[in-house]
């Protein structure tokens, strides 16, 4: 495990846990460090083992001894850093992005995972089957190949060991998705998560490497600042709050 901090250290503490393979040298996780820092956060982003086989002594208790020795009252985490945080057991509000709750699969590939994970070594041979269309349009092909291209039976098996022995859902954490997610199952975030504390999205995998991220973020930083779940609902392009610009480059101006 790796963590770096970004932003002030006066401001308010924000634990991210990124996904497989996230780095926040990657441009697109860099544009989500950066909004998070302007709007008065002090993050610890944590990068996460990407052929771990030991999901409690690899994963969650480092992450929760970091958190707890900083007192960090607010997590935000993304696909296996939303398996991870939902089995932190903390006190605080989650904010998941697209969190690897289940794994999607169909046809032959359903019928062979079962097998491929019962399989006794930690030698990545798996093709992970994630394209950059998969993450977000506005994903770079350098960062996707930055990641891991193959995972092991020992990950994938503790994987799906976390999976299956999920805590129950706290009220008050609001679960971010988009119903076209092609790298997690949809339908396992939908079964966990309550209507109310559910909002969906336009986008890929990555919110924060898709065209519409700037509307998304608006309502991410709503979660994070505490609005009810299920007041939390996303507009569409010229909505209250929303950016109209594709790239997402621009930093929202002051309005004094």
């Amino acid at each position: 495990m790796r963590v770096t901090q970004h932003g002030d250290p006066g401001d308010d503490d924000l634990l991210f846990v990124l996904g497989w393979g996230n780095k926040p040298g990657h441009r697109s996780v860099e544009w989500l460090l950066d909004r998070l820092t302007y709007e008065g956060y002090h993050v610890h982003a944590v990068e996460l083992p990407t052929n771990g086989w030991e999901f409690e002594g690899q994963y969650v208790s480092p992450v929760r001894a970091y958190a707890v020795d900083r007192d960090i009252d607010l997590v935000l985490s993304h696909s296996t850093g939303g398996l991870v945080a939902a089995h932190l057991d903390l006190a605080v509000r989650n904010v998941f992005l697209s969190p690897w709750w289940g794994t999607a699969t169909a046809g032959l590939d359903g019928l062979l995972l079962p097998v491929v994970r019962r399989l006794p070594t930690t030698r990545p041979f798996v093709p992970a089957g994630i394209s950059r269309t998969d993450l977000g349009e506005l994903k770079l092909a350098a960062e996707l190949a930055d990641g891991p291209d193959n995972a092991s039976p020992a990950f994938l098996r503790t994987i799906h060991g976390a999976q299956e022995s999920l805590p129950p859902f706290r009220p008050d954490d609001v679960v971010f998705v988009s119903l076209s997610d092609r790298v997690v199952d949809v339908r396992a975030i939908g079964d966990r998560t309550p209507a109310s504390n559910l909002v969906p999205y336009d986008g890929g995998h990555e919110f924060f490497a898709s065209e519409g991220r700037e509307r998304t973020l608006s309502v991410v930083l709503d979660a994070l600042a505490g609005a009810d779940p299920s007041s939390l609902r996303l507009g569409g392009a010229g909505a209250p709050g929303s950016d109209d610009s594709t790239d997402g480059t621009e930093r929202p101006q002051s309005m004094d």
